[in-house]
């Protein structure tokens, strides 16, 4: 490439030497499936009240004998799977350096729902001692698991991914004039928030993560003028498996439930819990597009927001100390009359967004 031609090349092309853009994500699909189980330990009870229900059931430790309504040691699972289609929306700082061939990523956000809730289908898993109950009467052995189909009681109301660390990437160019291939790995954290609603009772809501995961982020990059970008993203298949204790254990709502007999009739029981850990299993894959606004205006060499004799003054001390921030037409490693040029041209366009 001859001088003249890194002219053109500086002027209208001056991410070479690595400028940001901030994007914004605005439309977005994509499908996401969890498996959530909620471990739990606590106690079950028979609905009998001496007062309000005479007739309820009543539990009692062991498989004879006893008396009264007395509390079970239980440990239960709820086990919530969700899945469907979602309106990822979110944004991002990108820094590309053409000459490099980089896209470093910093500042990922994505809300993978879109603002929406993903209905969930939950079952319970009980286990627990040994035990009895009057009213109907019924044996139930210990150590012996009971699935409960609770139907959908639940929702997923936000799952959102959070940048941790500097994504480093790779540009490749594609034939087309401006437009690069680019492949990255993002470090991130996941988190997600799980609305569980038994009959009768308030939602509870549990927070699960946030979980550290790696994105592996590519898509292509299409250079519109000095200042634009469209940018496309793709994510995924992501898929991840975490389990995450609760400190301190966090109490849920109490939940009525209607234990089988062999009979059609029901044990009545009412079990208070307290959750303890949280074991998350995701698969996530999407697709998003944005806009790119750059960051800031190579002529507006001191950063003040305003174009002026300062900006010039500045460049001009740069460019004698051949700083390497000076050196536009290429960058080449050669200060001389065309990069002094090239600084001019910038500087007489403008900055749109000052």
């Amino acid at each position: 490439m001859n001088r003249m031609a890194a002219i053109v090349v500086a002027a209208s092309a001056s991410v070479a030497v690595g400028q940001e853009f901030d994007v914004a994500l605005t439309s977005g699909s994509g499908t996401i499936e969890t498996t959530t189980t909620l471990t739990t330990a606590g106690s079950l009870i028979g609905d009998y009240d001496a007062q309000t229900n005479p007739e309820g059931t009543q539990t009692r430790p062991g498989f004879f004998g006893g008396s009264g309504n007395n509390p079970i040691p239980v440990s239960a699972d709820f086990v919530s799977q969700t899945g469907g289609v979602i309106g990822p929306t979110g944004s991002l700082v990108l820094t590309l350096d053409l000459d490099a061939a980089t896209a470093d990523i910093e500042g990922l956000t994505l809300d993978l729902l879109g603002g929406q809730a993903l209905a969930a289908e939950i079952a319970l898993t009980l286990l627990y001692d040994s035990f009895h109950t009057v009213n109907p009467s019924f044996i139930y052995p210990g150590g012996v698991p009971i699935t409960l189909p609770l139907g959908q009681i639940g929702s997923v109301v936000a799952a959102t991914l959070e940048q941790t660390d500097t994504g480093f990437g790779v540009l490749t160019p594609t034939g087309e004039a401006d437009v690069y291939e680019f492949a990255a790995a993002v470090p991130a954290s996941a988190s997600f928030e799980v609305n569980i609603a038994p009959a009768g009772s308030d939602p509870a809501a549990q927070q699960i993560g946030p979980l550290p995961v790696v994105v592996a982020l590519g898509g292509q990059i299409t250079l519109i003028d000095d200042n634009h970008l469209l940018l496309s993203i793709a994510v995924g298949p992501l898929t991840d498996e975490q389990t995450v204790p609760i400190d301190p254990a966090a109490e849920l709502p109490a939940v009525p439930l209607e234990l089988p007999t062999l009979g059609t009739e029901t044990a009545g029981v009412v079990m208070t819990i307290s959750a303890d850990s949280v074991h998350m299993q995701t698969l996530v894959e999407l697709s998003a597009t944005g806009e790119g606004t750059r960051v800031g205006c190579i002529a507006d060499w001191d950063s003040d927001g305003v174009l002026s004799f300062f900006d010039v003054m500045g460049f001009l001390s740069d460019f004698a100390a051949q700083d390497p921030r000076a050196d536009l037409a290429g960058p080449d490693g050669v200060f001389d009359f065309f990069d002094v040029q090239v600084f001019l041209q910038l500087f007489s366009a403008g900055c749109p967004e000052l």
